[in-house]
């Protein structure tokens, strides 16, 4: 009898706890604001080590090495009618870690998100993106914050939303000049690309962020090849192996707005 009862005891703790800390990951997720402002671009593996060793054409002021590492991305949206990547949204689970990716479009020229980490936010944020999608016939209901495991049932039984893509990528990073983040990415399906990103903590900063990456990018342009199409991961991959997705894209402007964005000399020169 008392095992039963210390264990009824250590259970409800546990749940307690696992409470405490899923509220404080959401008030710390409400609480942090940032914004993610990255620009695409093609690359020659050749040149990564010039890159390392900071002896291309036009140095860097510093270039830091920062890991390298492997990660699989499962990413989902309803396979009727895309309500997710046709708008730009890109919901996924990274490993065991759920994220939604939402577009701050305030720039034509480069790509800039506002990152969800939170399945109680991105749970709020769905229900109003989709409340009109005939796959939504109500709110959904609620998710505790810590249960991550079940929220793949839980976007099926709510939205209608599964999986159309995984993707599993080796990644290097740097952090170049103290300031810019850069990934080097290449996929299992065969497909590379970099990427520059800039984070800002408010969206008045994010114009000023896409300048500052290209003339920084165009002082260095030894390294960031970025005429012609630069496709990123997802784009390859759709285009590649779900032409229904892709068409839906087009269709929403999307293919043209992420393939074909402004110059980096038209961003530099504007005012």
């Amino acid at each position: 009898m008392m095992n039963l009862y210390l264990k009824n005891i250590i259970k409800r703790s546990v749940l307690y706890i696992k409470n405490v800390i899923g509220q404080q990951r959401f008030y710390t997720d409400t609480q942090k604001n940032h914004f993610e402002v990255e620009r695409k671009f093609k690359f020659d593996p050749s040149k990564v080590n010039l890159l390392e060793a900071n002896r291309g054409k036009k140095p860097f002021d510093k270039v830091m090495f920062l890991s390298e590492k492997s990660f699989t991305d499962i990413y989902y949206d309803n396979l009727l009618d895309y309500p997710l990547t046709t708008n730009d949204i890109w919901l996924r689970q990274r490993d065991d870690k759920w994220e939604c990716k939402t577009p701050v479009n305030l720039t034509a020229s480069m790509d800039s998100y506002h990152e969800l980490e939170n399945t109680t936010l991105i749970k709020n944020f769905l229900d109003e993106k989709l409340k009109n999608n005939q796959a939504i016939k109500r709110q959904s209901e609620n998710i505790p914050y810590y249960e991550n495991k079940s929220f793949k049932e839980f976007l099926f039984k709510n939205y209608k939303l599964e999986p159309f893509c995984t993707i599993t990528t080796q990644r290097r990073s740097y952090l170049i000049n103290n300031k810019f983040t850069m990934v080097l990415d290449t996929a299992d399906f065969g497909h590379s690309v970099g990427e520059i990103e800039l984070i800002v903590e408010s969206t008045d900063k994010v114009q000023d962020a896409e300048k500052r990456i290209a003339m920084f990018m165009k002082e260095h342009d030894w390294f960031f090849e970025t005429e012609g199409v630069v496709m990123g991961k997802l784009m390859a991959y759709i285009s590649r192996f779900n032409q229904n997705q892709w068409e839906c894209m087009e269709k929403s402007n999307v293919v043209k707005r992420k393939l074909f964005p402004e110059t980096l000399e038209n961003i530099v020169t504007k005012t």
